[in-house]
């Protein structure tokens, strides 16, 4: 309703500020949907190798998290290393530990992260950026469980799951030599793949939900944002994902008056992004005139949304999640209505 605004002044059913599955992962679309059933049959076998893909934002580190809160592994560490943020010449120590004396620096032994995960989670992300050499070492602990410290010839052995992600195409990256292929299909046993925010539109009220919740928290009144605003925060394309999402409602929430995000309270990204969209409807809508001898305008205007369809499932290959984001509508809502012109 125009005038209106949306709050969220209680805590979501079911979430918890430490624990994103209900909260980050929150939505009504079926991808989503996917995605929490894979999640909760994945935490069923923990052992399991998991591969989450999806683009930078999408929230693989809580997909992650949530596998192991919801496994048996729970009780122990959940240990997170990012392989690209780690020079390449201390990685191999931060992973497998170093034995005392090895190099000058090592003046004790100190344990690495697969010993830290011992009995729980080892999460390594942008696995796409570990070295060749590298990749062969990890390969072998993942068959044999077992690893040695830099400069050790003593095998230590550990329990625990190993769960990767990446934002690059693995697949491609093993095509050119840069990725081993015999460790990527060791990965990959289960892979989740997390679309972006962009091909679920649908989620983005329920998660601006969320974060006005979290939010409120910091504040004796509950955080809320007006229809206007809401409206374009959901027509944004979000190539940042959940994690731009957050951050344009800690913006709103900083220069926003009495606790409401208003349009203006928003980034100029957000508007200049509605304004191209207007521009765009604004050209279709100037080559279009009505014939002097008029036209059957619901007859006209089911062929205008059939040929957008088929158009926008050209385009997307026949994946029905990328036409509905592009045409700006839930694959839900494409089913419905596809099955009113068969």
């Amino acid at each position: 309703m125009k005038g209106s605004s949306l709050s969220f002044s209680s805590r979501p059913e079911g979430s918890d500020e430490n624990n994103f599955i209900a909260g980050m992962l929150i939505g009504q679309s079926a991808a989503m949907q996917e995605v929490a059933t894979l999640i909760r049959q994945m935490a069923l076998y923990p052992t399991t190798t998991v591969l989450l893909q999806g683009e930078s934002g999408t929230g693989k580190d809580v997909v992650a998290r949530a596998i192991h809160e919801l496994s048996s592994r729970a009780a122990y560490q959940f240990v997170a290393i990012n392989c690209a943020a780690i020079p390449e010449t201390l990685l191999e120590t931060e992973l497998f530990g170093v034995e005392a004396g090895a190099f000058t620096d090592a003046k004790t032994s100190r344990d690495g992260y697969f010993l830290h995960a011992d009995g729980g989670t080892l999460f390594l992300d942008e696995i796409g950026s570990m070295p060749l050499i590298l990749q062969a070492k990890l390969l072998r602990f993942l068959e044999t469980r077992s690893f040695r410290r830099v400069g050790s010839t003593r095998e230590l052995h550990v329990n625990l799951r190993v769960i990767s992600a990446t934002n690059v195409d693995l697949q491609a990256a093993v095509a050119h030599k840069a990725f081993r292929d015999d460790l990527f299909y060791r990965l990959k046993v289960i892979t989740i793949t997390l679309p972006p925010l962009r091909e679920r539109p649908e989620d983005i009220g329920p998660l601006v939900q969320y974060f006005l919740w979290l939010h409120s928290t910091e504040g004796p009144e509950p955080l809320r944002m007006s229809s206007e605003a809401l409206e374009l925060l959901q027509r944004y394309s979000w190539p940042g994902n959940i994690r731009e999402l957050r951050s344009v409602i800690q913006h709103g929430q900083i220069l926003c008056n009495n606790n409401e995000i208003l349009p203006k309270d928003l980034p100029e990204s957000i508007h200049q992004a509605a304004k191209s969209d207007d521009q765009r409807l604004q050209e279709l809508q100037q080559q279009l005139h009505l014939p002097s001898e008029g036209i059957n305008l619901p007859a006209f205007l089911d062929k205008i949304e059939y040929s957008f369809i088929q158009e926008a499932l050209a385009l997307s290959n026949g994946n029905q999640v990328r036409a509905a984001a592009l045409l700006g509508i839930s694959r839900d809502q494409l089913r419905y209505r596809l099955s009113r012109h068969i």
